[in-house]
């Protein structure tokens, strides 16, 4: 995820029950987590949107709204009423982790209390990937070779303070490992400068998938709690015996204190949208797993992450805790 995201805001033009939903997108101006313009995050998001149109039977008007690492919509969704005309579709980074790494637009020390949570349908997936023809066949091979040769690991990502950047962060400083983070704009550019050979290495999220199965790029190690449902071979970091997981949902909030009722008829809507063949498809093809939490499981995990992140970050001197 780069903290460039895409987030839109969606309208309901129908007087019955309209609201609204935003993603942001990275590839024009911000950060966020897989950024970019036909990233799957920009995919994923106006299809769910375009499907929960069908079952509501109203037009639904995405809108995008980019800037402050997909904070500035969040910060626009703060003043709308909590009606369920305007909604906002953004990762749970938004307020899990970027508050403690710039300032933001709704409330730092408790994000929640400026949104509801209403569901999730998705995560993203992270990883780390080497050309194929390079000599590192194993996670541990990588890491050798960057704790034995100081400064010749390049690795890109597509931001600073995105969740594969902080994790190579985190190896750094457990390892003693020096070595050059090259961020970009967009996720698809940090694949191809691995491609290219301009790094020796991408942290990022499933962008590197197509390349991954061409056989063109090896995945190391998985950045998450737990496998990829798309390759259960690929160990995770903390079966690698560190503590540290990359977590971020995909997300749709409405404002504070939205109706229950209003955020029933939400989360129905886009739960079935979700569980649709067509957008199975679809989430397989960006390699988003279906993964379908309601609002209280949302807030459950965002409230922890949020306390992970703090002191992750504390102990790297990053973010607003850099000294």
């Amino acid at each position: 995820m780069s903290l460039s995201r895409c987030f839109f805001f969606v309208h309901f033009l129908s007087p019955v029950r309209p609201f609204g939903w935003t993603p942001i997108h990275p590839s024009r101006s911000t950060s966020g987590s897989a950024g970019g313009a036909g990233s799957g995050t920009d995919i994923s998001q106006r299809a769910i949107a375009a499907t929960a149109s069908k079952i509501l039977k109203q037009p639904v008007v995405v809108s995008n709204v980019t800037g402050g690492g997909g904070t500035l919509v969040l910060g626009r969704l703060k003043a709308e009423a909590p009606d369920g005309y305007t909604l906002a579709n953004t990762s749970s980074a938004t307020l899990s982790r970027i508050p403690h790494l710039q300032p933001v637009p709704y409330n730092a020390q408790d994000p929640l209390k400026d949104f509801t949570p209403i569901m999730s349908y998705s995560y993203y997936l992270y990883g780390l990937a080497v050309r194929s023809d390079s000599p590192w066949k194993t996670f541990e091979d990588f890491v050798a070779y960057a704790k034995a040769n100081p400064g010749k690991i390049r690795y890109s990502t597509s931001g600073v303070g995105t969740g594969q950047h902080l994790v190579m962060e985190y190896l750094a400083m457990k390892e003693k490992i020096k070595w050059t983070h090259v961020p970009f704009t967009s996720s698809p550019q940090a694949v191809v400068a691995c491609l290219g050979g301009h790094v020796e290495a991408v942290s990022q999220t499933p962008e590197w998938k197509e390349q991954v199965d061409a056989g063109a790029l090896r995945l190391l190690v998985c950045w998450n709690d737990k496998r990829m449902p798309f390759y259960p071979k690929v160990p995770t970091l903390e079966e690698k015996g560190y503590d540290f997981a990359v977590q971020a949902l995909i997300n749709v909030y409405g404002p504070a204190n939205t109706p229950k009722t209003v955020v029933d008829t939400i989360y129905k809507a886009f739960r079935q949208a979700a569980d649709t063949d067509e957008m199975k498809q679809l989430l397989h093809s960006v390699a988003y797993p279906l993964d379908i939490k309601t609002g209280e499981e949302v807030a459950s995990i965002i409230k922890k992450d949020y306390e992970t992140n703090g002191k992750v970050l504390k102990e790297l001197g990053l973010g607003i805790y850099k000294k």
